[in-house]
């Protein structure tokens, strides 16, 4: 608690304080639980490494103060709060799993294309019977007039 009550009384310093998800990525990150989580009630990465010594955070924090410095926080519904509040950031040390591919963007955008022609012609066909059941000529043509353009494009 202390160490966030320095942080509170210290604007400087929070200027540079930003609260991701999964501190053990980035390069100078502490993490705070509260009682009732599972987590350990203190953990402080340095460079990929490990330390539980509230101690030494502090002094890296005074000492460095003008550096990013990252916070991770456990508590009971702790994403969802810290989501709502608007105050959590992406990790920038954690590397995105998807990658660009435009080749398979183009694939992909072809097959909900055919999927979206194939059920728009499910649903021409539906509106076409009720059309012949209710004798609408005219919807009876417009219907199967765009049912003979999807035919034409032969895209299903």
């Amino acid at each position: 608690m202390w160490i966030l009550n320095y942080l509170l009384n210290h604007e400087v310093l929070l200027k540079n304080i930003h609260f991701v998800e999964n501190i053990e990525s980035t390069n100078r990150g502490m993490g705070l639980a509260s009682l009732e989580s599972p987590k350990e009630a203190f953990v402080y990465y340095k460079d990929g490494k490990l330390f539980d010594d509230p101690e030494q955070a502090f002094h890296d924090l005074r000492l460095n103060w003008k550096e990013d410095f990252y916070l991770e926080l456990f508590f009971q519904k702790s994403y969802q709060s810290l989501s709502a509040f608007g105050v959590l950031e992406d990790n920038p040390f954690e590397k995105d799993e998807i990658s660009f591919d435009p080749e398979l963007e183009e694939r992909v955008d072809e097959s909900l294309n055919r999927l979206a022609l194939r059920e728009r012609k499910q649903h021409l066909l539906q509106l076409i019977d009720s059309a012949l059941v209710d004798k609408d000529e005219a919807k009876f043509k417009a219907y199967t007039e765009e049912l003979k353009e999807i035919d034409d494009k032969k895209m299903i």
